[in-house]
Protein backbone atom coordinates (compact mmCIF):
# COMPACT_ATOMS: atom_id res chain seq x y z
CA UNK A 1 0.00 0.00 0.00
CA UNK A 2 2.75 2.48 1.02
CA UNK A 3 4.56 1.59 -2.29
CA UNK A 4 1.45 2.25 -4.40
CA UNK A 5 1.13 5.97 -3.03
CA UNK A 6 4.91 6.66 -2.97
CA UNK A 7 4.54 5.83 -6.56
CA UNK A 8 1.46 8.03 -7.48
CA UNK A 9 3.45 11.02 -5.39
CA UNK A 10 6.23 10.74 -7.57
CA UNK A 11 4.62 10.34 -10.76
CA UNK A 12 2.95 13.46 -9.54
CA UNK A 13 5.81 14.67 -8.64
CA UNK A 14 7.34 14.16 -12.29
CA UNK A 15 4.09 15.73 -14.26
CA UNK A 16 4.59 18.81 -12.08
CA UNK A 17 8.24 19.09 -12.59
CA UNK A 18 8.03 18.22 -16.17
CA UNK A 19 5.35 21.17 -16.25
CA UNK A 20 7.23 23.75 -14.81
CA UNK A 21 10.88 22.98 -16.86
CA UNK A 22 8.24 23.01 -19.85
CA UNK A 23 6.62 26.53 -18.97
CA UNK A 24 9.86 27.97 -18.32
CA UNK A 25 11.77 26.70 -21.64
CA UNK A 26 8.49 28.12 -23.59
CA UNK A 27 9.29 31.56 -21.87
CA UNK A 28 12.60 31.23 -22.60
CA UNK A 29 12.24 30.47 -25.96
CA UNK A 30 9.79 33.19 -26.41
CA UNK A 31 12.09 35.49 -24.65
CA UNK A 32 14.92 34.52 -27.47
CA UNK A 33 13.02 34.96 -30.42
CA UNK A 34 11.54 38.56 -29.42
CA UNK A 35 14.95 39.48 -29.06
CA UNK A 36 16.21 38.41 -32.52
CA UNK A 37 12.79 40.01 -33.61
CA UNK A 38 14.35 43.00 -32.04
CA UNK A 39 18.20 43.06 -33.23
CA UNK A 40 16.71 42.44 -36.95
CA UNK A 41 14.55 45.20 -36.29
CA UNK A 42 18.07 47.54 -35.39
CA UNK A 43 19.88 46.17 -38.65
CA UNK A 44 17.13 46.56 -40.89
CA UNK A 45 16.37 50.30 -39.83
CA UNK A 46 20.28 50.79 -39.73
CA UNK A 47 20.18 49.36 -43.63
CA UNK A 48 17.50 51.56 -44.66
CA UNK A 49 19.11 54.78 -43.21
CA UNK A 50 22.41 53.62 -45.09
CA UNK A 51 20.24 53.48 -48.09
CA UNK A 52 18.35 56.66 -47.82
CA UNK A 53 22.37 58.52 -47.53
CA UNK A 54 22.76 56.73 -50.65
CA UNK A 55 19.90 58.32 -52.26
CA UNK A 56 20.73 61.24 -51.02
CA UNK A 57 24.15 61.29 -52.18
CA UNK A 58 23.16 60.36 -55.42
CA UNK A 59 20.18 62.92 -55.84
CA UNK A 60 20.91 65.88 -53.23
CA UNK A 61 17.31 64.93 -51.85
CA UNK A 62 15.60 62.28 -49.48
CA UNK A 63 12.91 60.69 -51.51
CA UNK A 64 9.19 62.01 -51.01
CA UNK A 65 6.81 59.94 -48.96
CA UNK A 66 3.12 59.16 -49.76
CA UNK A 67 0.01 61.18 -48.48
CA UNK A 68 -1.35 57.88 -47.21
CA UNK A 69 -1.76 57.74 -43.58
CA UNK A 70 -1.42 60.88 -42.49
CA UNK A 71 1.77 61.28 -44.99
CA UNK A 72 4.18 57.98 -43.42
CA UNK A 73 4.86 55.42 -45.56
CA UNK A 74 4.58 52.36 -43.99
CA UNK A 75 5.68 48.83 -44.48
CA UNK A 76 2.84 46.56 -43.58
CA UNK A 77 0.85 48.22 -46.02
CA UNK A 78 0.10 46.37 -49.60
CA UNK A 79 0.85 47.16 -52.90
CA UNK A 80 3.48 50.40 -53.24
CA UNK A 81 5.47 51.92 -50.48
CA UNK A 82 6.63 54.57 -51.83
CA UNK A 83 10.22 54.75 -50.36
CA UNK A 84 10.90 51.77 -50.05
CA UNK A 85 10.23 50.94 -53.64
CA UNK A 86 12.09 53.74 -54.75
CA UNK A 87 15.12 52.22 -52.99
CA UNK A 88 14.76 49.40 -54.12
CA UNK A 89 14.13 50.17 -58.00
CA UNK A 90 17.53 52.89 -57.58
CA UNK A 91 19.18 49.63 -56.28
CA UNK A 92 20.21 50.63 -52.56
CA UNK A 93 18.00 47.81 -51.29
CA UNK A 94 18.07 44.66 -53.08
CA UNK A 95 14.65 43.34 -51.22
CA UNK A 96 11.84 45.05 -49.58
CA UNK A 97 12.67 45.61 -45.90
CA UNK A 98 10.05 44.61 -43.69
CA UNK A 99 9.08 44.68 -39.36
CA UNK A 100 9.30 40.66 -38.80
CA UNK A 101 5.84 40.92 -37.30
CA UNK A 102 4.59 43.73 -39.74
CA UNK A 103 1.07 44.88 -38.62
CA UNK A 104 -0.80 47.80 -37.03
CA UNK A 105 1.50 48.06 -33.85
CA UNK A 106 4.86 46.21 -35.06
CA UNK A 107 6.22 48.50 -38.60
CA UNK A 108 8.63 50.81 -39.89
CA UNK A 109 7.60 53.80 -41.58
CA UNK A 110 9.36 56.92 -43.20
CA UNK A 111 7.82 60.66 -43.96
CA UNK A 112 9.76 63.27 -45.44
CA UNK A 113 8.74 66.58 -43.86
CA UNK A 114 9.35 70.02 -45.87
CA UNK A 115 11.13 72.79 -44.28
CA UNK A 116 8.97 75.09 -41.38
CA UNK A 117 7.78 71.84 -40.81
CA UNK A 118 7.41 71.32 -36.78
CA UNK A 119 9.82 74.82 -36.29
CA UNK A 120 12.49 72.71 -38.20
CA UNK A 121 13.93 75.43 -40.68
CA UNK A 122 15.43 72.76 -42.94
CA UNK A 123 13.60 70.06 -44.89
CA UNK A 124 14.04 66.20 -43.08
CA UNK A 125 12.85 62.51 -43.04
CA UNK A 126 12.09 60.60 -39.64
CA UNK A 127 12.20 57.10 -40.10
CA UNK A 128 10.45 54.83 -37.28
CA UNK A 129 10.64 51.48 -35.79
CA UNK A 130 7.24 51.79 -34.05
CA UNK A 131 7.47 49.30 -31.56
CA UNK A 132 10.31 46.70 -30.04
CA UNK A 133 8.69 43.50 -28.41
CA UNK A 134 10.67 44.25 -25.71
CA UNK A 135 11.31 47.04 -23.58
CA UNK A 136 14.47 49.75 -24.82
CA UNK A 137 15.82 53.31 -23.52
CA UNK A 138 18.03 53.36 -26.98
CA UNK A 139 15.38 54.99 -28.69
CA UNK A 140 17.36 57.01 -31.62
CA UNK A 141 17.07 60.66 -31.67
CA UNK A 142 14.45 62.99 -33.77
CA UNK A 143 13.63 66.20 -32.11
CA UNK A 144 12.36 69.51 -34.24
CA UNK A 145 11.48 72.72 -31.99
CA UNK A 146 7.98 71.66 -31.85
CA UNK A 147 7.85 67.95 -31.86
CA UNK A 148 9.83 65.60 -30.10
CA UNK A 149 9.46 62.28 -32.33
CA UNK A 150 10.75 59.95 -29.55
CA UNK A 151 7.69 60.65 -27.70
CA UNK A 152 5.81 59.68 -30.89
CA UNK A 153 7.54 56.14 -30.83
CA UNK A 154 8.25 55.66 -27.15
CA UNK A 155 9.29 52.32 -27.16
CA UNK A 156 10.91 52.33 -30.43
CA UNK A 157 13.87 53.99 -32.49
CA UNK A 158 13.87 57.08 -34.71
CA UNK A 159 16.30 58.47 -36.96
CA UNK A 160 16.01 62.03 -38.53
CA UNK A 161 18.30 63.37 -41.22
CA UNK A 162 18.18 67.13 -42.92
CA UNK A 163 18.09 68.00 -46.44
Amino acid sequence: MENLTSLKLRKITFIILAGCLAAIFFSSFNLIIAKSRDVKRRVDIKVLAKALDLYYDKYGYYPASDDDHRGWDLTYEEGEIRFLDILRQEGFIDKIVADPINNVTFLYRYQKYPAGSFGCDQSFYILQILNFELSTNDIGRGICPEMDWGKDAPNGYTIQAFD
